[in-house]
């Protein structure tokens, strides 16, 4: 497998954008699968970091490989692109994690497979 390319940047709203870079040019960024990060503040004091996808892959038909990705294009002119620092490796795992799903069986007591509806009916 080979080694991903991570982006990361802030874009024309301000908002910390990661992801994996499918193609650059001298003026475009086109990012694979972005995630927003999120900082809060807890009660405790604590800071709270989480990824929430841009486009959620449930939104989008499979591919040929049965994939669901998704792609978007930023000029570069727009955002504030990242450099000279390395990620922490556990946003690299939990990005992995919202982008890479593993599946699991889900049960109910009866042993029927628990139904999720994405939208009302």
């Amino acid at each position: 497998m080979s080694e991903k390319n991570y982006t990361t940047f802030i874009d024309s709203a301000g908002r910390n954008i990661f992801g994996t870079t499918a193609e650059e040019t001298d003026s475009v960024l086109k990012v694979e699968n972005p995630v927003m990060i999120l900082v809060q503040q807890q009660e405790n004091g604590q800071m709270a970091v989480q990824l929430y996808p841009l486009f959620f892959a449930e939104f989008t038909s499979p591919d040929a490989n049965d994939k669901r990705n998704s792609f978007f294009t930023y000029q570069k002119t727009s955002i504030a692109i990242g450099s000279d620092f390395e990620i922490d490796p556990r946003i690299i795992e939990q990005y992995e994690r919202i982008v890479n799903p593993t599946l699991v069986p889900n049960t109910s007591e009866e042993g029927d497979p628990e139904v999720v509806k994405l939208f009302d009916e």
